[in-house]
């Protein structure tokens, strides 16, 4: 003590001096790495992720999508039927699995979750929202088996000026119970969750969870659940091209408006062909991308003379197998509806294969203006116009069994020489509309053996300057197309009783067809016959089975009503008034015929669980089936009269059965649950613009 008192001055002078020293040390080590938090990322995020990844996220602003987002939530869970859609089976096996209870979802894991987020961004001294999720952020996820994701993001200089501390803080990392594992070593901090339950000792591997990859280039945070991803980032850092050399990313950035990429809170590009290559194929082995163009073998053959050539135009002109990505853009603004944009790229060399010659003249046709919209009344149903011109699709789409058909019967009538004449050019758009049964009582009834109520219904096809006995030429050319199916060459026209017939709506000309017979054959295609109606209205030609219909389409055209287009409630006003395609369908509408039509249900059920057909074989398949099974020749009938047959075909006859009861009613139970879930939305509405190398859909799904 008495050296210190001594020597105090001294003490003070090289302590000052080494104080100074180690404040001098500190300050150029925080110095360094206040300098190093400064670099940043100079290209855009897009650079950063891997080229080849099947889905890409991208939010421009995550502020702003998770303000539109939680509004969007909020005005959704106002709607008084929202427990009917969630309990319905499309929601549960569709969006509701990965969504869950939309309450829980706002409440817990929005609100909730977030707000947990934020506390502890604010314990580690910086602000979730400005900090770390302040600006763009790109999501991009594998498909097929193994999967994964990795998301980019920029953050502020004060969270990257505490990144540069990660290697002193890693020694402070607590490690325990239900507390993340966390690794840092060499930029990377590792971040592992704790398993909640023990594993099964076969379920090691699937049940262990994936640890999470964590790093920082320049300003750019990385996080990852995939190495491969991970380390691809990396690589793309460093100086490999990355998803912003993608061809078909730059191609799909190039096609939204710039007022329409304002308006789009999020966008969502799919990489198809790489998702047709990692995606396990569907039962059909077809790619699972590829398989939502056809109305389904179960659905066709209720009514195949209607629903056969419908569902090859589907097939045939909807045929993604085309394209080689997709962009989705999406406009929350205005909750609860749903506004968005749908770009489809389609591959340039593929585009020039023989099987798309007819999509290549279909995207070639100009669009027009969709003035069909103001003749379909308020309360229509379904309404799809396309732009094809009538010889593509009647030569190139169209099969010749389609065309033997009776909605083919039209297209063979539009195909006539007769016809022809009358036209002032060539026929390039196509409408198909349904509306309520009420617009055709009488005609939509049940009748023997099919049972199923149709709509009332309306062919179109937009004819400018058109002769005006055009309608009366396509009845009598349709007349001769329904009798001469099957004929053979050489063979004399047929005839029949029914013929044409003039008749007066709304003051205008129409035609009719006129049957005397008082007990016709086929009842179901006679009492059609009987209830068709044509007229000329505008540009359009119309064919439909319900005088209602023709009698408001005219009133609409001359103001004296209002139709589709006009209507307050109409969302086209919102969409383009030009396109190559429209889609509409009233959710609402359309719930109600489909709910309250108990033959449709009876039919449904019995196309699938039909108790005559076992298992869905003829029954003579099944035998041969059985006895194949047994090691006998199924081609022997000594082989199918054996007992052991029999006997395992009356047990398989009868667990059948027990199926068609139980599953069946489980079936019509699934349907009705989400017949009555559609209701949940009022419509969809959709436009379309063709060109040579993408498709453009704009659309609006109206809420409540």
């Amino acid at each position: 003590m008495k050296w210190l008192a001594n020597n105090k001055t001294r003490v003070l002078r090289w302590g000052g001096l080494g104080l100074g020293c180690l404040l001098a040390a500190l300050g150029a080590f925080v110095g360094a790495r206040w300098v190093a938090s400064g670099s940043e990322y100079e290209p855009g995020l897009d650079h950063l992720v891997p080229a080849d990844v099947s889905y890409v996220l991208r939010v421009p602003s995550v502020p702003k999508a998770r303000q539109s987002a939680e509004s969007f939530l909020d005005e959704l869970l106002l709607d008084s039927s929202l427990a009917v859609l969630e309990s319905s089976p499309m929601w549960r096996d569709g969006p509701g699995k990965g969504l869950g209870d939309l309450r829980e979802l706002r409440e817990d894991t929005l609100r909730k979750g977030l707000e947990s987020a934020a506390r502890q961004a604010d314990s580690a001294g910086v602000r979730l929202f400005d900090d770390v999720l302040g600006g763009e952020l790109i999501l991009a996820a594998e498909a097929g088996k193994h999967g994964g994701f990795v998301a980019v993001s920029r953050v502020s200089r004060a969270a990257r000026f505490r990144w540069q501390f990660m290697d002193v803080a890693s020694a402070f990392f607590p490690d325990e119970p239900g507390r993340p594992r966390l690794e840092y070593e060499s930029g990377t901090l590792k971040v592992t969750p704790r398993r909640k339950t023990a594993p099964a000792d076969d379920a090691a591997d699937t049940a262990a969870p994936r640890t999470l990859l964590v790093t920082l280039l320049d300003d750019v945070l990385v996080i990852s659940d995939s190495p491969w991803l991970f380390n691809a980032t990396l690589k793309a850092h460093g100086g490999e091209k990355g998803l912003a050399a993608q061809r078909d990313w730059q191609r799909a950035a190039r096609l939204p408006a710039p007022a329409d990429a304002a308006r789009h809170q999020m966008t969502l590009w799919l990489n198809l062909d790489q998702m047709r290559r990692r995606l396990p194929p569907a039962e059909t082995g077809q790619s699972p991308v590829d398989t939502y163009t056809s109305l389904g073998p179960g659905l066709v053959g209720v009514m195949p003379d209607i629903l056969m050539p419908l569902n090859t135009l589907l097939e045939r002109n909807l045929d993604t197998t085309v394209f080689s990505a997709a962009l989705y853009g999406l406009d929350l603004s205005d909750a609860p509806n749903l506004r968005f944009d749908q770009y489809l790229l389609a591959d340039p060399a593929r585009a020039e294969d023989p099987r798309f010659a007819h999509l290549r003249k279909t995207w070639a046709q100009p669009a027009r203006e969709a003035t069909q919209l103001r003749l379909l009344p308020p309360d229509t149903m379904l309404q799809v116009s396309y732009r094809q011109p009538l010889d593509v699709m009647y030569h190139e789409v169209l099969t010749e069994r389609d065309r033997q058909s009776l909605v083919g019967d039209f297209f063979v009538a539009m195909q006539s020489p007769a016809l022809r004449s009358a036209l002032a050019g060539p026929v390039e758009e196509v409408l198909f509309a349904t509306a309520p049964r009420s617009y055709a009582p009488g005609v939509t009834a049940p009748v023997p053996p099919v049972e199923l109520p149709l709509p009332a219904f309306c062919i179109g096809f937009r004819v400018p300057g058109a002769g005006a006995e055009i309608p009366r030429l396509l009845l009598e050319e349709y007349l001769q197309a329904q009798r001469g199916r099957g004929q053979e060459p050489g063979e004399q026209p047929r005839t029949g009783a029914a013929v044409v017939v003039e008749l007066a709506i709304e003051g205008r000309r129409a035609w009719g067809l006129h049957d005397p017979r008082d007990d016709p054959g086929n009842q179901i295609l006679i009492r059609l016959n009987r209830s068709i109606r044509s007229a000329l209205v505008g540009d359009w030609l119309l064919l439909t089975n319900s005088e209602s219909l023709v009698a408001r389409a005219i009133r609409n055209s001359t103001g004296s009503d209002r139709g589709l287009a006009a209507d307050a409630r109409n969302p086209f006003a919102q969409l383009d008034s030009v396109s190559s395609a429209t889609i509409y369908v009233n959710l609402d509408v359309t719930a109600d015929y489909l709910a309250g039509t108990a033959e449709l249900f009876k039919l449904l059920r019995d196309t699938r669980y039909n108790p005559l057909l076992p298992e869905g074989l003829a029954p003579s398949d099944l035998r041969r089936e059985i006895a194949r099974s047994f090691g006998l020749d199924p081609a022997s009938p000594a082989a199918l009269d054996d007992p052991r047959v029999d006997a395992e075909y009356q047990r398989r006859k009868e667990v059948w059965a027990q199926t068609c009861q139980i599953e069946g009613d489980q079936y019509v139970a699934r349907l009705q649950a989400n017949f009555r879930a559609m209701r949940f939305f009022r419509d969809l509405a959709l436009t379309t613009s063709f060109a040579a190398d993408h498709l453009h859909v704009r659309g609006l799904l109206r809420v409540g």
